[in-house]
């Protein structure tokens, strides 16, 4: 049922397709409306968006935080008495690039005894403290490696999301490439069928003329009938199958699936460069190479975090401030102001550290595989450039040898049917001279496209495919932002 309903929609297709003028398009102008349409061209663009924000997140790691605190708390000593103490503090700090930590505090806490200890205890008392204190590492830590680091892995993530991205657009620039092509191939055999259709019945037409006259047989008309009849149905299974791939392309694009569409043929050739030229652009826009450099990146920031975290902790600690104590007393009111401040250091060592040496060796082997895996591609890409040169050049020469081979079969042809027109050839040696000439047209055709394909390849991987495309870029500003978070909740 559903192929019956599919193969009506193809020939129903194939009839409209037959009467209305089909829209020529180039691979580029297929390509740009693919790009226009396509999702996951988006999704890609978006995801490199969402990867530079990884770099905002580990800046803000040098950020100021603060911090407050408010409590009470009721107290009773040995001896009986309840005090009340109610205390509340804020400070400031903030991470340095140098691996320190600085940081402001400010604080004022009051007790309230319900007996008085002694005439120069004051009671309620208040206790007001300023002071700025800073951490220095001296070994693990030094130079804030894991700030360092994480732009690092930051720049690494931008950078795997970019190759996605362009994997991405090559795969769909690959797949939009042998499409158009197949439907380039297709239509190439229908106008070679054409031609033959054509050639056919003029041939009909004079023996017919012929045969009303009793100059020719039968046979003769009845050769030529049964050729057209093979040939005409030959033509519709190409249209069915040419339509397939229209429809195909048409999906790609976002257009009505019954939209005619024809493949320009032309061949633009590239301006080449030398094979170092070619192989050099290869390697600047290989999405694989990207990906690796990545891996690299990501390996040499693994090597240092684990060099860092198998040190000891040696930190300097220093702190000075100011203390400011305010009460009544019995004598009278007390109020003083007192400098404090301090220094100390601190050290601990890992006693084990059979741990972080094996998370050392594993990011040596990262690297160690990362390097070959970028040997590989490194040597695929010289054969794959070095290859399509050599079949560019060699489909060149080929195309002078088909262009020489058809003038060969028409000229071949033209001179047979002057000898037919005087009775000294059969009508079967007129039929097979033209289905040589058809293969000689329809065989340069096909080298034609096969040229363009190798063009086409030549340029996906060094990605000048994409020199004429207007690539999509998506950024969300604040208005956007929180718009979407507004609508999300």
């Amino acid at each position: 049922m559903k192929s019956g309903f599919l193969n009506m929609m193809l020939i129903s297709f194939s009839l409209f397709v037959s009467n209305v003028s089909a829209q020529n398009l180039s691979l580029q102008q297929v390509l740009q409306r693919v790009v226009d349409h396509y999702p996951s061209i988006k999704s890609a663009a978006l995801q490199v968006q969402k990867a530079s924000q990884e770099n905002i997140k580990v800046e803000s790691q040098l950020s100021w935080l603060m911090n407050s605190n408010a409590g009470y708390a009721r107290e009773t000593s040995l001896f009986g008495t309840a005090t009340d103490r109610y205390n509340l503090g804020a400070g400031v700090n903030r991470s340095l690039d140098n691996g320190g930590l600085l940081g402001f505090n400010a604080s004022i806490s009051r007790e309230d005894a319900t007996d008085t200890f002694g005439p120069t205890i004051p009671n309620p008392a208040t206790k007001t403290r300023v002071d700025v204190n800073y951490r220095h590492k001296f070994a693990k830590g030094a130079g804030n490696p894991s700030y360092e680091e994480g732009l690092e892995s930051a720049q690494a993530g931008e950078l795997i999301a970019l190759s996605d991205k362009l994997s991405l657009y090559d795969q769909l620039a690959s797949q939009v490439i042998e499409l158009y092509l197949a439907m380039a191939t297709t239509q190439a055999r229908i106008n070679s069928i054409d031609k033959t259709i054509d050639r056919a019945q003029r041939l009909k037409k004079y023996i017919e003329d012929e045969f009303k006259l009793g100059l020719s047989e039968e046979k003769d008309v009845l050769q030529v009938n049964a050729r057209l009849r093979i040939n005409e149905a030959d033509k519709k299974s190409l249209q069915v199958a040419m339509q397939k791939q229209v429809i195909s392309l048409n999906r790609l694009m976002g257009r009505s699936w019954d939209k005619p569409l024809l493949a320009d043929t032309k061949v633009i050739r590239s301006d080449l460069k030398t094979y170092i030229e070619l192989y050099q652009q290869s390697q600047s826009h290989s999405p694989a190479l990207k990906r690796i450099d990545a891996r690299l990146q990501l390996a040499d920031s693994s090597i240092r975090s684990s060099r860092d975290k198998r040190k000891d902790d040696l930190d300097l600690i220093l702190y000075i401030g100011n203390e400011f104590n305010e009460g009544d007393t019995t004598n009278g009111d007390l109020d003083e102001s007192e400098i404090v401040g301090g220094i100390s250091v601190e050290f601990n060592r890992g006693l084990d550290k059979s741990g972080f040496d094996a998370d050392l060796r594993q990011a040596h082997y990262d690297k160690g595989i990362a390097l070959e895996d970028k040997k590989q591609i490194l040597e695929d890409l010289q054969y794959e450039v070095s290859s399509l040169l050599a079949e560019i050049q060699s489909s060149e020469l080929a195309l002078t040898a088909f262009k020489n081979s058809v003038k060969a079969e028409d000229e071949k042809l033209e001179e047979a049917l002057t000898r037919y027109k005087d009775g000294r050839i059969e009508t079967d040696r007129i039929i097979d001279f033209e289905s040589q000439l058809s293969v000689a047209e329809l065989s340069f055709d096909l080298q034609t496209i096969e040229l363009i394909r190798r063009y086409h390849q030549l340029n996906l991987i060094r990605g000048f495919i994409w020199k004429d495309i207007l690539l999509p870029e998506f950024t969300f500003d604040d208005k956007t932002f929180t718009g979407l978070q507004e609508r999300n909740n």
